[in-house]
């Protein structure tokens, strides 16, 4: 991984409230336009902390939209009790206080596992006029083989049998002495199963219901009701899929129309490498002002 120091991005602070009452931060830099792109991170990220944010909030800014970030429940180590449903609430409330401030436009943007929020978000609340996914990989695949996080499968059967027992909230035992976090038994199964909530990249979800697989292909990408852009990259190291090409095919034909798909040249799962965020940004502006 490339490390990068990134100038501070100016811009303002607010706060806004959660449908559950949790009072949250948020981060505005660029022009007061009424054309917002929401973003947010994945799992272990926080606030501003996706290397290209800078970079794509100075295009952004010259193509007339804002940027804004947050902070989210589930942020750095907080998603381990959270979940898509979470994340794609505390979004939504964001969306109706921007509305609330002048804002009509809004794009959310997911890097890694915020494109599942992205995804999630769009399928079930809706409340944004498109979305943009960087880097929608699979996490199942990924933290199934990763050596740091491959012994996590081994407390997958006692999660799922919490979950049915209707424990999901509860932490899985003896977890944090390997994963150095809390889990709760729901996210971890989640994460890690072809039925959890989380499971939309996979390479081997069907095209349509199986009775084992949670999205299939024709309930998810399928059930876009707004365009959506799917950034990914060509050297991604998260990503297990034998053909990249072939893979986002089948979710554009599964879209019918809804969604775009663009391959970063060299990039790698954060984009780290400044070399690539003009490709990343030009593409997402591109993107935008054919839509918008």
């Amino acid at each position: 991984m490339l490390a990068t120091t990134q100038p501070p991005l100016a811009g303002h602070i607010g706060h806004f409230s959660t449908h559950e009452g949790k009072t949250l931060p948020y981060v505005v830099s660029g022009p007061h336009s009424p054309k917002a792109v929401i973003f947010i991170g994945g799992l272990y990220n926080g606030l501003g902390d996706v290397p290209y944010t800078h970079a794509l909030s100075d295009a952004l800014s010259r193509a007339g939209w804002k940027l804004v970030q947050f902070h989210w429940s589930s942020a750095y180590e907080g998603f381990g009790t959270g979940s898509l449903a979470r994340d794609a609430s505390e979004i939504h409330a964001l969306a109706d206080h921007l509305r609330a401030h002048h804002t009509s436009t809004i794009v959310v943007m997911g890097h890694s596992t915020g494109s599942q929020d992205v995804l999630h978000l769009l399928t079930t609340l809706g409340g944004a006029e498109g979305g943009i996914m960087q880097a929608p990989v699979s996490d199942r695949e990924h933290l199934s083989v990763d050596p740091t996080t491959k012994a996590w499968t081994d407390f997958l059967p006692a999660a799922t049998v919490m979950v049915e027992e209707g424990r999901g909230k509860e932490l899985v035992p003896g977890f944090d002495k390997v994963g150095g976090m809390h889990m709760s038994a729901y996210r971890l199964w989640s994460l890690m199963s072809p039925s959890g909530d989380d499971d939309y990249f996979s390479s081997d979800l069907p095209d349509k219901p199986d009775g084992v697989h949670k999205h299939p292909l024709a309930e998810s990408f399928g059930a876009l009701p707004v365009p959506v852009l799917a950034l990914f990259s060509e050297k991604d190291e998260y990503a297990h899929v034998p053909d990249v090409e072939a893979h986002l095919a089948r979710w554009r034909t599964a879209s019918k129309g809804k969604l775009e798909t663009h391959v970063v040249p060299g990039a790698n799962h954060a984009v780290d490498d400044e070399a690539h965020w003009p490709d990343l940004c030009v593409a997402t502006v591109s993107w935008l002002q054919k839509h918008f």
